[in-house]
């Protein structure tokens, strides 16, 4: 990510999370950035590690890709991590131009796009962890979205995005 830095501590057993520089230049990006990608960067809850709908800690449970006669979209559903979150949330990406994802969890990993085509696990299925942070910037096709997780990245290029909190009980 260009300006939200996650790092790995020394110890392996967590991360440095610091969004601060891409909360400084956020009010600069905001008129860049497509209207439902700019209120979810911009939401004061996003970045916020006490709150509930804070994105870190959320888990990756399910992605449908839809083509819809040339037209991509994609909805991803993250699951709340039962300590922290009241629900999931929902993201569905319209006008989607490019998406990848990368996984390195030390048991075989797998890639998705970028010609990477798809290699699961020995052991059942890859799995990217705990979201840590997410980063949206203006691009030339409308924005672009890197997620970053314990064990890997997503990465998405899309016109716009609606994101959804759900309350709990309900399946984003």
């Amino acid at each position: 990510m260009k300006y939200v830095h996650v790092r790995p501590l020394q110890d392996l057993y967590g991360f440095h999370l610091a969004p601060q520089e891409y909360l400084r230049v956020l009010p600069e990006l905001l008129p860049d950035l497509p209207a439902g990608a700019a209120e979810f960067a911009s939401d004061p809850d996003h970045y916020d590690f006490g709150s509930s709908r804070c994105v870190k800690d959320l888990t990756l449970d399910r992605v449908d890709l839809v083509d819809d006669h040339g037209r991509g979209s994609l909805e991803l559903s993250l699951a709340p991590n039962e300590w922290k979150h009241e629900g999931g949330l929902s993201i569905r990406y319209s006008g989607v131009r490019d998406f990848w994802v990368k996984s390195d969890d030390g048991a075989g990993g797998f890639e998705l796009g970028r010609g990477g085509g798809f290699v699961e696990r020995a052991d059942g299925g890859p799995r990217l962890g705990d979201l840590q942070l997410d980063e949206l910037l203006p691009h030339p096709h409308g924005f672009s979205h890197e997620i970053a997780f314990t064990e890997g990245v997503l990465f998405v290029v899309g016109a716009d995005l609606v994101a959804r909190w759900e309350r709990a009980g309900l399946s984003p």
